[in-house]
């Protein structure tokens, strides 16, 4: 195999990545800027930390539930109009959020956040089914340390400076710029062209080929072990990381900055470099392959280890460094997943991989976020008994998950070495 290439070579030589990787870049940086005007328009119609919870739990859910079915998509139609028609209708979508101005019509936030989700759950396995259809061998980790790197740096840049924008100006700009966005990325991805392998229909009519379908992916996947073990490891992180994200928005209140929205964009601005400098730190560090499935299970530990030190020290706006150390790992963690997933699966069925590992990764996180708010509204728990509760078990689940994972990928190891 050559040496994997560089960031800037990969975006020099690869116009068709590059393309993508600009309309994916702009989309998400719009993306930030709607969810902090997102909780702070929530706070601020319901004054409610479980209103902020709720949120987080169907946006999750929205996102969850129609893994089910979006994977096969990807696999069946193109996945560059599938990605099109989610970014147009997202742009809809997000300005119907202009229309909310009191308490009786926070419904529209919610269903709308839904929808948005929904269109999300969509592009997703498409998008990330793609990658390896226009990219070479040798750029594949690159690309994939690139989209994760632009998500965290679209998440740094945009929470930060969202966060202030809606404190000055309100989150109906957010809103616009986020729809902007979409339609920009929409344009660029019309621009290119991306291989994929045709669909066969299967004897049997329209449920074969739909629920059909899909159940052949479930069994194709968990019938992998390969695949099976690694589909996990996102979802590992979210079993407590869900609820711990949540918690830090409500830590924003109390960090000393004096405003709930300047709060959450300096902590998620942390998170996002955090989440930025994971993969790229994982590109150089980690580039023995055969070891990449034994550091998953750590690195969900050592994010559990920041959010330990968060809960025991005095919240100021320092504890930001903490929150960039903690995401770094979910960061790796995220990118080495991703790829080890797109090697081990086959084209045909790519889309239902990864529709599955996020159905996972978000069903599990909406479930998490959910017993986060809910213990906190109902118990006397306090906000950082809680995050300490959720950091002890992250760290402990973690290690728990290389103990169960590795003596199969020990046997994997020596039969494809062999």
């Amino acid at each position: 195999m050559k040496d994997e290439v560089g960031f800037i070579e990969l975006l020099r030589r690869n116009p068709v990545y590059r393309r993508l990787w600009i309309g994916l870049s702009i989309s998400m940086l719009g993306e930030w800027f709607n969810t902090v005007a997102l909780f702070v328009l929530i706070y601020t119609l319901t004054g409610s930390e479980l209103g902020i919870g709720l949120l987080f739990v169907i946006r999750m859910f929205s996102l969850a539930v129609p893994q089910i079915f979006t994977g096969m998509l990807a696999d069946r139609f193109s996945r560059k109009w599938l990605m099109i028609w989610a970014n147009l209708l997202s742009a809809g979508a997000v300005l119907l959020l202009l229309l909310v101005d009191e308490a009786s019509e926070v419904w529209l936030v919610y269903a709308v956040s839904s929808v948005l989700m929904m269109l999300h759950a969509v592009f997703i396995p498409a998008e990330n089914a793609s990658i390896p259809n226009i990219t070479e061998e040798n750029e594949l980790l690159t690309a994939n340390a690139l989209n994760s790197g632009t998500w965290s740096a679209a998440l740094c840049l945009g929470a930060s400076v969202g966060g202030f924008v809606v404190a000055a100006y309100g989150v109906e700009v957010a809103f616009v710029v986020n729809a902007i966005s979409f339609l920009f990325a929409a344009f660029m991805y019309s621009t290119i062209e991306i291989p994929q392998e045709p669909y066969v229909p299967k004897p049997g009519g329209f449920w074969a080929n739909t629920a059909g379908t899909i159940a052949d992916g479930f069994r194709i996947i968990f019938s992998t072990p390969p695949v099976r073990r690694i589909i996990t490891a996102k979802a590992l992180w979210s079993v407590f990381g869900g609820g711990l994200v949540y918690m830090l928005v409500l830590v924003g209140e109390d960090i000393g900055l004096g405003n709930f929205a300047a709060g959450i964009g300096i902590l998620f601005a942390a998170r996002g470099l955090g989440t930025g400098l994971g993969p790229i730190l994982a590109r150089y560090a980690f580039t023995e392959r055969s070891r990449w499935p034994f550091f998953l299970g750590w690195l969900v530990s050592v994010c559990g280890l920041a959010y330990v030190a968060i809960g025991w020290l005095e919240w100021s706006p320092w504890i930001a460094v903490l929150v960039t150390f903690g995401h770094a790992a979910s960061g790796a963690n995220w990118v080495l997943s991703t790829v080890l997933l797109q090697e081990r699966s086959e084209d045909a069925w790519r889309g239902r991989v990864f529709s599955t590992d996020f159905l996972l990764m978000t069903g599990i996180n909406g479930f998490s976020t959910l017993a986060a708010s809910l213990m906190l509204e109902y118990t006397d728990i306090t906000l950082r008994e809680g995050i300490q509760i959720f950091a002890v078990l992250q760290v402990v689940s973690g290690i728990i998950w290389i103990m169960l994972m590795m003596p199969g990928e020990k046997r994997f190891a020596q039969a494809t070495s062999s």
